[in-house]
């Protein structure tokens, strides 16, 4: 996979928060790949309660903040800052994360 160089390093406040509100509004996300399609159903054939948009969100967001660390921390703090339903969702992921880290109490 080929990494894009990051064109612009300085986060345009204005601009995350249109993205965020829009985000907010427009949380699905969608994109073409027959290989991803074809892993995930199997999976969701064998493993009982397999959610494939739990794992899916998963994969990206800890991809995400791998590759843009800073950006990721400002769209949490800025969703968090408003909406419940956002902050119930980030939580959500969050203990998911930790769980498939084992990090579970």
């Amino acid at each position: 996979m080929k990494r894009r160089k990051t064109i612009q390093n300085k986060i345009d406040d204005k601009i995350l928060k249109q993205s965020v509100d829009y985000a907010k509004k427009q949380p699905r996300l969608a994109f073409y790949s027959p290989v991803a399609t074809a892993v995930f159903n199997y999976r969701k054939n064998v493993i009982p309660r397999y959610s494939i948009s739990e794992e899916l969100a998963d994969i990206v967001e800890k991809a995400l903040k791998d590759r843009y660390p800073s950006l990721v921390n400002k769209v949490k703090k800025l969703m968090k800052s408003g909406n419940k339903r956002a902050k119930r969702a980030l939580s959500t992921v969050d203990e998911q994360a930790r769980a498939a880290d084992g990090q579970v109490e």
